[in-house]
């Protein structure tokens, strides 16, 4: 960690290109003797991407960065509120720290949070940091946190750990059993440290392999922003042997959709089949991950389209966590069907269907963008559809 960055002239230089090209910058000459323009560009690079995702950060004055690679391995600060209300007692331990965005979350929620880093320049970065935010009830370890568990006779209200989907070749890994650390290795020794753990995995590790691997799991929360899916939380305690509560979360804006479900409710659900009827109904991505298919389907009273298509249908328009379409007719897809789509923009879904978007897009000479939605789908008789519809909210 470079304190020379930390001065007032390179603060204000870095200020002052954050829209700057930063291949002009990284060409020229530093105008700092003690900081090289790459350290220039990085930080630059990592305060215009904290901009969105880290605004409490990037309204604070002298906040070190690290490169943008460890910023893009952190949570979102909106993630990190999230987690926090998970949470609550006297102390929590994160034993795969890195720059403390969820530890600075947990902080607000727990008397004392101790933030363990195996990695010293983000153990330093992180300190430093938390001092410009004024956060002063987080203690900073620079160890690894299954040996820092194992050598400390403290016992904690909670642990809470993310470990790293990359392995020593620094590859992307999608198994538990594969991050660093195990968890699955660690589990049973973890339980000892605390009742309560929470554990962040990425979005594409699949919930039914978490569950396999994973035991005492109480909640599964699936959180989206932007209906993107940004991680998985699994919520364990240790004296938990029910089947767990499937949250979903997903932050459009200012709007916040949340559906839940139990396993068991998704299993005896049956859904009732319909052809398109006025409105058409797309669940968000964090209800798609959560693989409630037919319970959120009987839930909100609509009709599906087709078994594999998870698309749903009403007469009447209801809220719905998801986009909602006003159907504004229903072509068979064949090349005289096609032919009244008057349009040459349209913003193309398929669901359950045999072409790709790209494929469809050069057939119909059709850009992407536009007040059009096409929707290239499977009905209830198997037969392959076109819904042309408008949007009516998001």
């Amino acid at each position: 960690m470079n304190s020379a960055i930390l001065s007032n002239e390179v603060q204000q230089f870095i200020n002052d290109n954050l829209a700057s090209d930063i291949h002009k910058v990284l060409l020229k000459k530093s105008p700092f003797t003690e900081v090289t323009s790459k350290e220039l560009v990085e930080q630059i690079e990592s305060k215009s991407k904290a901009k969105q995702k880290l605004p409490t950060w990037f309204e604070t004055k002298n906040i070190f960065y690290p490169n943008k690679l460890n910023l893009s391995q952190t949570s979102s600060e909106k993630s990190a509120h999230y987690k926090s209300n998970l949470v609550k007692g006297k102390t929590l331990v994160d034993i795969t720290a890195g720059l403390g965005i969820d530890a600075y979350a947990f902080s607000k929620k727990i008397n004392k949070v101790i933030h363990v880093e195996k990695n010293e320049e983000l153990s330093a970065i992180a300190q430093h940091n938390f001092i410009q935010l004024g956060a002063t009830n987080i203690e900073f370890i620079s160890t690894d946190g299954i040996w820092f568990l194992k050598n400390n006779p403290q016992s904690f209200d909670w642990i809470y750990l993310d470990p790293s989907r990359r392995d020593k070749n620094n590859k992307k890994v999608y198994y538990l059993s594969d991050c660093e650390p195990n968890i699955i290795e660690h589990l049973d020794f973890l339980f000892t440290k605390s009742n309560n753990i929470l554990i962040k995995t990425g979005p594409l590790l699949d919930l039914n392999n978490g569950l396999k691997q994973l035991r005492n799991v109480k909640e599964i929360h699936i959180l989206a922003i932007g209906n993107d899916v940004k991680e998985v939380l699994w919520l364990l305690n240790k004296n938990y042997s029910e089947e767990p509560l499937i949250k979903t979360i997903n932050f459009k804006n200012e709007i916040e959709q949340f559906f839940q479900f139990h396993f068991n409710q998704e299993r005896s659900a049956i859904s009732n089949y319909s052809r398109p009827l006025i409105f058409l109904y797309e669940p968000n991505a964090a209800i798609l991950k959560s693989g409630s298919f037919e319970y959120v389907g009987r839930y909100y009273n609509l009709k599906k389209l087709h078994s594999n298509s998870h698309l749903y249908t009403s007469d009447e328009l209801i809220s719905f966590p998801g986009r909602v379409f006003k159907i504004l007719n229903v072509l068979d897809y064949s090349k005289k069907s096609l032919k009244k789509i008057n349009t040459s923009k349209a913003n193309i879904t398929t669901r359950n269907f045999p072409d790709s978007v790209e494929k469809i897009r050069k057939k119909l000479h059709l850009k992407d963008g536009g007040s059009s939605y096409l929707f290239f789908t499977t009905d209830k008789n198997q037969k392959l559809i076109v819904i042309n519809c408008t949007q009516i909210f998001e």
